[in-house]
């Protein structure tokens, strides 16, 4: 198998990955940005014409939501991993579970526990960011019993975590002090709760293999209404203090739940939010709820659902590894179209065998484009006898008439090598 290429970005350690304390991807952007001696702007511009994307001029990388379950999210985490080198970057994100979450709630937040930053830099760690501040319900850290915070305590700004061209995690983007110099109050018992569910959820993370669909969620919510309300969705909305048409929304139109919602169904159901949004289920049972025979709406129409489908990793890099030694080389994307997987998740799964692919498919590339200069210079030079004898210009117009279409395509800056050729 060929050399793994060398990372073109520091090969960055996320931190606090397996457990409540995950750093999230934004985080994990600005610390990279800060061992590049960099400003996140220029990275962020680096990271996307290394990728090939486009951008606008007025491209603001704060606007993007890279922390949650959004194709941003899936798309940063997959090109990180493919210039880090370091694979599984999705885990510091919620993407793995965008078939079942919404966008919604979910949108970046400005607020961190400043016992958490202080603790990091008294034991001579990098201050960092935890995906649980980026989740919307998330009004506590449960770790210290307090409340987060958003207000920076030597300037009194707000917005100031991360809403700036030079980020260092952990100091005020605006003064420069340190966030974790600020005290909080203590937190309320419910937010001390969705704390924890959250930080477990976020914790448990790295076991999710299972692929998650629509089927999950319709599966949990038939589970739980007939469970908690007899199967009457109108009772189960008016638990969760939703109006009906929500809940039918969800089981007749495909709508997803938002992550107030789930935990709302955890706390009535006396179960994990880390169970519940996996639809694991199986084993619960109901506690002092009478079970009603007529159930008002058709819930278990659908039936058992299939087990959802994994992923044998294993097989997918004995695949990838017989890929790369194809005589023709193939790019990480077509390698993903075989494989029928997203080719972000090879980056993310299986890091170093598509960086290899990504390497041979960059230098295939780059032998192609020196063969085909060659080839254009070749019928440049020997056209040019023909159109100078003809009395005619050395141009593009009439370099058509005697050069191939696919040569003339096949060749960036043809007017700049007419020019040279003519020059010679």
């Amino acid at each position: 198998m060929n050399t793994l290429p060398r990372s073109v970005l520091h090969a960055l350690d996320p931190k606090g990955v397996g457990t409540g304390q995950t750093e999230s991807l934004l985080s994990y952007f600005c610390r990279l940005a800060v061992s590049h001696a960099v400003s996140t702007t220029d990275l962020a511009r680096f990271v996307v014409q290394q990728v090939d994307h486009d951008i606008r001029r007025d491209f603001e990388w704060q606007q993007r939501n890279l922390s949650g379950v959004s194709e941003a999210a899936r798309s940063w985490a997959a090109w990180l991993s493919a210039l880090t080198g370091v694979g599984h970057l999705d885990g510091l994100t919620l993407s793995k579970w965008s078939a079942v979450l919404p966008p919604r709630g979910l949108a970046p937040r400005n607020h961190w526990c400043p016992h958490c930053l202080r603790e990091d830099k008294e034991a001579g760690r990098s201050p960092y960011f935890r995906l649980s501040w980026e989740v919307g319900p998330v009004k506590a850290c449960h770790q210290h019993k307090s409340k987060l915070v958003d207000t920076c305590p030597h300037c009194g700004q707000r917005h100031v975590r991360h809403h700036g061209g030079v980020v260092v995690p952990g100091w005020c983007t605006r003064c420069g002090g340190f966030l974790g110099e600020g005290e909080s109050e203590a937190a309320e018992p419910h937010d001390l709760w969705v704390a924890r569910q959250v930080e477990d959820w976020i914790a448990n993370q790295p076991n999710q293999m299972a692929v998650l669909d629509a089927g999950t969620v319709l599966t949990t919510l038939n589970t739980l209404i007939v469970g908690l309300d007899g199967g009457q969705y109108t009772r189960f909305a008016k638990r969760l203090g939703l109006a009906k048409s929500v809940v039918h929304g969800w089981l007749r139109k495909g709508g997803l739940p938002s992550l107030d919602a789930y935990l709302a169904m955890a706390g009535h159901a006396g179960l994990s939010l880390n169970r519940v949004l996996r639809g694991d289920l199986a084993d619960w049972e109901p506690h002092g709820t009478e079970m009603q025979l007529g159930i008002e709406f058709d819930l278990l129409a659908g039936g058992k659902r299939e087990t959802p489908r994994q992923h044998d990793w294993a097989a997918i890099r004995g695949e990838l590894e017989r890929l790369l030694k194809l005589p023709e080389p193939i790019s990480v994307a077509e390698a993903g179209r075989r494989l029928g997987i997203d080719d972000r998740h090879l980056y993310l799964r299986a890091n170093d065998l598509a960086r290899a692919l990504g390497e041979r498919w960059k230098q295939y590339l780059a032998s192609r484009k020196a063969e085909n200069l060659t080839l254009a210079r070749a019928q440049l030079r020997a056209a040019l006898p023909t159109i100078v004898g003809a009395g005619r210009p050395f141009n593009l117009t009439e370099v058509r008439q005697l050069v191939s279409a696919p040569i003339l395509a096949s060749v960036e800056g043809m007017f700049g090598l007419i020019r040279e050729i003519r020059e010679e």
